[in-house]
């Protein structure tokens, strides 16, 4: 009786199985519709976003560029190098993760400047910083350097990097592509370093200097790895950040310059003048609301900020009359001042009152072909009763303070000599004089690490006095990122931004004459807008980009 009973239970269940999956032969049933499958959608990631990724040497690169020009090389190491050859703007760059581990950037990035130069001079060429600053890409911290490489003799634009990877390769030498056959003896380098995962990464590209413009324009977001990466599998996102444009005046910055008006600052303050053209029109361009006055570094007389020609006025803007000439007039106090400069000392005591504005940003830019000698040779910069010389350390946390960013226009030397107690320095350190077109220098490590730590930039005073502009261009990005309202929450990809005011898409413009660019800083990446495209109060601004989600 049992066993029919489960038969029986097995015939029903078999019964509702076959009448569930359509098997009644019943005209009277409809078959049921399979609903359509979704696909599922594609993860953005690095290798989905990026315009190309090479897995041997690490490196993702964005952007518009042509992957034509980018080939793969294998060291001997087995790493991989990622090759940029551009006959069309005689480009010619590298990137690679560089196996070597490493948790500070400074450091790092400091130790490979020093042997990229080295391996450069040993070469015969002369070499200069024109720029060293720190900015932030996807994955973090970058170090940022532009190098001056004058070469006696006209060499290839392959050499630069020919002689750095024969060093990273260990003295072998490596197959490399010779699209690009053009020679100079003027040449720059543009260096990044980064770190990921605690191993160091590098991008170096080298170019003819007359051709400058246009590699910044193509390969700009490369040169400061804003458009790199290494090949991690992050995930990318987008987002969209808006603000509204505030009061007219709101994107005010004062602009200190502290120059060295000592014997030997001739060449010096005369490069300074030169550049005023060039400095103003891309100035004004930005639509920055500035102010530019000018202290020595005599500390009998810096307390005072120099006049204008009505004796009276200590500062320039966009109204003065004549702002050009007025420049010139500031930027060269003359040479027959102390020889004991202390530019630290005048920048912190200089009486403001009628230059500094509470709602402005600040920016000081230090000029000197000499040590900051209060903090390395120990000197009193007043001779009066009582005062005791400071020491780096405590102007360093002063500095730090104050808030504002600094740039230095000084020597080449790295020593720090952070108290009294502190061995100096002196000729000890390898790069403690530099010669070359712009004149002659020592020491500068002070007033280098001061803008290092506010997010500042520092450049060679022996530079070419042809590259000043590059010093320039430098101080007024700086100042336009200072200036701008528009502070991202993220760092951007940059060929994924676009911005839009009050329902108007505004395009990139590279050239700075009507448009937004980007400026990516220490602290982040701000819009600056240029000419025509400014918004005007209480417009509202839309910017959407991609960001690696780390």
């Amino acid at each position: 009786m049992l066993l029919k009973k489960s038969l029986l239970a097995l015939l029903i269940g078999a019964s509702v199985f076959l009448t569930a999956c359509g098997g009644s032969d019943s005209d009277d049933s409809e078959p049921t519709t399979p609903k359509p499958t979704e696909p599922k959608p594609v993860e953005s990631t690095v290798q989905t976003e990026a315009t190309l990724t090479s897995e041997k040497a690490n490196i993702a690169v964005f952007g518009n560029v042509d992957k034509k020009y980018f080939t793969e090389a294998t060291l001997a190491t087995g790493n991989g190098v990622l090759l940029l050859d551009d006959p069309q703007l005689n480009s010619v760059g590298f990137a690679l993760d560089l196996k070597s581990k490493a948790t500070d950037l400074n450091a790092f990035s400091a130790a490979q400047l020093e042997s990229y130069m080295k391996i450069l001079r040993d070469h015969g060429a002369t070499v200069n910083v024109l720029v060293n600053k720190t900015s932030k890409n996807a994955q973090g911290n970058v170090t940022n350097i532009t190098l001056d490489v004058d070469f006696k003799n006209v060499e290839t634009l392959n050499r630069v990097r020919e002689v750095l990877l024969l060093a990273i390769n260990q003295g072998k030498s490596i197959s490399l592509p010779t699209t690009v056959t053009a020679k100079d003896t003027k040449q720059r380098l543009n260096l990044a370093f980064w770190l990921e995962n605690g191993t160091g990464f590098v991008w170096g590209n080298s170019y003819a200097v007359n051709q400058a413009t246009a590699i910044e324009k193509q390969y700009g977001d490369l040169n400061i790895a804003s458009a790199l990466s290494s090949n991690a599998k992050l995930q990318v996102k987008t987002i969209t950040n808006s603000f509204t444009q505030n009061a007219q005046g709101s994107n005010a910055v004062d602009i200190l310059w502290n120059i060295d008006s000592s014997g030997s600052m001739y060449e010096e303050q005369k490069n300074l003048a030169n550049g005023a053209s060039q400095f103003f029109t891309a100035l004004n361009k930005a639509g920055i609301d500035y102010r530019l006055a000018v202290n020595t570094q005599d500390a009998y007389d810096c307390q005072n900020l120099r006049t204008l020609s009505d004796q009276k006025s200590v500062f320039i803007d966009r109204k003065t009359l004549n702002a050009e000439e007025e420049w010139k007039k500031l930027a060269q106090p003359g040479t027959s001042d102390s020889a004991t400069e202390t530019g630290f000392y005048c920048v912190r005591e200089a009486n403001l009152t009628n230059f500094d504005r509470t709602n402005a940003k600040n920016l000081i830019v230090f000029v000197s072909d000499e040590p900051e000698n209060e903090t390395v040779n120990q000197a009193r910069p007043i001779r009066s009763n009582g005062y005791q010389a400071r020491d780096f350390a405590d102007y360093k946390n002063y500095f730090l303070k104050t808030g504002a960013t600094y740039f230095s226009i000084v020597g080449t030397a790295n020593s720090i000599r952070n108290t009294f107690a502190d061995n100096y320095p002196g000729y000890q350190d390898k790069a403690w004089g530099c010669r070359g077109d712009g004149g002659s220098a020592e020491g500068g490590a002070h007033f280098k690490e001061i803008s290092r730590v506010t997010g500042g930039s520092s450049a060679s005073i022996c530079a070419n006095a042809s590259s000043w502009n590059v010093m320039f261009s430098e101080i007024i990005k700086a100042a336009s990122g200072l200036a701008s309202s528009f502070t991202l929450t993220q760092l951007p990809i940059p060929s994924t931004v676009t911005v839009n005011v009050s329902g108007k898409n505004v395009q990139r413009d590279l050239t700075h004459q009507n448009g937004f660019d980007l400026v990516y800083s220490a602290t982040g990446a701000t819009i600056v807008f240029y000419g025509e495209a400014l918004p005007t109060a209480n417009k509202k601004v839309d910017v959407s980009y991609k960001y690696l989600n780390k």
